[in-house]
Order: structure tokens, then sequence, then C-alpha cells
């Protein structure tokens, strides 16, 4: 093969003179020349299946930081990929001196999903820091899918942890805005718990942590709604749809954990209750993650504040009444 430059050159017949015999697989990409065009030696040809007969392959259809970057990460996960974005530009700046990142890669050949450890590091800077020729390496991780996945929940009550609720809350809001659809945020908090917990014991907090959980997830059965751990005894529900039926899904939630009738000695209803707050828009280019969890949390706060057991859905007189407060007090 004929190569752009001699750098180039340079350097992927010293990486082939000095790798061959270990099974490593690794890359090269000459960010001066095309950075979305990277150079890799046999192995990872056949780890990722590309085209045998040439060095040179797109960043843009099999990325070595991140495998199917368009199938596993940008579409599903925009979370994950703005955190890949930011640190592999990090690299490329000199603010880090080496990338690291695990990710899965869907072989069709095996019809399975493997997982991978890259590693890269900058082997050329200019002047000013800035990478010129990037080198990286890439490892096959001994992880099941299974074991990936369990990564993803929590593991008291086996539903999505707060880990994932930020990546999912992240992807849903593009998404909506993309789609120009409304978006939703649930925020359920189990109503004086900790009294509960205090009373009756750390086992029995747990158990009852568990039950509300499967309550919440056997009502929210629509693929659109994501259940989450929040934290503590607090839960959250990602919807995607109408706000009438968002309102709908609060109050059978409600319902549903009032139905289960857990007895609750330190509380005036005498049984485990809880309290929902929930915001919803279709989001602007200027909506945030974070603007959508206070507004549904001030719901919450209200929730609570009006007598807990209840629903409350977002508006702007909340804003003016919670102002209000912080200014008396």
């Amino acid at each position: 093969m004929t190569f752009p430059n001699k750098r180039i050159e340079k350097y992927f017949t010293l990486y082939q003179e000095l790798l061959s015999f270990s099974g490593v697989s690794w890359w090269l990409i000459d960010l001066e020349d095309n950075s979305n065009v990277f150079y890799c030696n046999s192995n990872m040809r056949d780890m990722f299946s590309l085209d045998s007969s040439t060095l040179q392959h797109s960043v843009s259809k099999t990325c070595p930081i991140a495998g199917d970057y368009n199938k596993n990460i940008a579409v599903k996960d925009a979370h994950k990929a703005k955190r890949i974005f930011e640190d592999y530009c990090d690299l490329r700046l000199g603010r880090i001196d080496e990338y690291h990142n695990r990710f899965p890669y869907y072989d069709a050949s095996q019809g399975e999903i493997l997982y991978f450890t890259s590693k890269a590091r900058a082997i050329l800077r200019d002047d000013c820091g800035n990478a010129q020729l990037l080198f990286g390496i890439i490892e096959r991780e001994r992880t099941s899918a299974k074991l990936f996945k369990l990564s993803k929940l929590d593991a008291l009550t086996g539903l999505n942890n707060r880990r994932e609720f930020d990546s999912q809350l992240d992807f849903i809001i593009n998404l909506a805005r993309r789609e120009r659809q409304l978006v939703s945020l649930i925020m359920c908090d189990i109503d004086c718990f900790k009294a509960y917990n205090d009373f009756l014991g750390h086992y029995q907090g747990d158990q009852c942590l568990i039950q509300v959980s499967q309550a919440i997830a056997d009502v929210c059965v629509r693929s659109t709604d994501v259940v989450c751990r929040y934290g503590g005894e607090e839960f959250a529900i990602i919807c995607y749809g109408q706000q009438e039926s968002v309102s709908q899904l609060a109050e059978d939630i409600r319902l549903k954990i009032a139905e289960l009738g857990i007895p609750h000695p330190r509380s005036k209803s005498k049984i485990v209750t809880l309290s929902l707050g929930f915001a919803s828009c279709i989001p602007s280019n200027f909506t945030s993650a974070k603007e959508i969890i206070q507004k549904a949390d001030l719901a919450l706060y209200q929730a609570k504040t009006y007598g807990k057991n209840q629903c409350v859905a977002f508006d702007n007189q909340l804003v003016e009444q919670e102002s209000q407060l912080t200014q008396q007090g």
C-alpha cells in the first residue's frame, strides 16, 4: 500500500515490527492528513471484520475508540457519545495524556456482542500541544452481555441505576428535540421513609423499596417509559409522549403503591404511600436535563407540602410560590 505521507509510513512500519508478535490490535490516525481515516494492523482488521485488502479505514464507520460508534453510541446513548467526543477532544488538545474507553461491538459473523477496552495516546504533538499523530491499542474483554447489562442496573431494586438515568434522560431529550415531541419526567418519593426505616430497620426498609420499585415497574409497561431508581427512596420515570397520559400514569403509580397496603407504623395513613411530581416540555435547543429535573423536583416538593400521597404537575406558579417562600425565609 502507498501511504499518503512519510510520517504515517514510518510509524506504521515501526509498530508493525514492534507489535507483530504480541497479537495486539492497534491503529494510527494522522490528524493533519485526515482525521476520519485510521490505519490498523491485521489483528484489528480481523477483529472488526474490516476490509483485509487495505490498511486504510473510516473512523465514522468503525471508530477505533468506540467500535460501532453510530450504531451503539451516537444514536442510542447521546450522553456517552458526548463524553467520548469531549475526551477525544481533550486528547487532541493535550489536556489529557491518555484516553481510555470500554465499548460494545456487534460481531455479525458470530451473532453476538463483544466488549473491548481501547487506549489511545498522542505520539506526536505540535508546539502548541495539539496532537498530530494518535496511536491506540484495543483489547478484547472477557465480559458477557449479561454482566454488561447488570452494570446499568440498581443492585437492590433491579431498576435502571442513576448513571443509566442520566444517560437515558439526555438521549430522550435529544430525541424529543429532534422530533418535536414531548418529554416528561416523573419524580417519586416514598412518604416518611426515614421514619419507616428507623422504626423497622434497614432490612425491612430494603424490602419496602423492592416492593415499591416492582409495583412502579408493573405500572410503567409502555416501551417509552424508562423507570429508574434515582437514589435512596426516590424513583424517576422518563416518559416520551402526551402530557395527559403522563398525568394518568403518575396517578396510576400513586394508587398502585397505596393498594399494596404495606403497613407503616410511623405514618398518619398507616400504610406506605408515594408523592409524585412531574414536568413536561417539548425541548428547545436550550433545554437541559438539569432544568427538567429541577422542575419535576419542585412539583414533588409541592406534593409533599400539600400533604403527601398525591401527584402535582409543574407550572410556573410553583416557581413564584417557591420564590416567595425563599424571600420569607
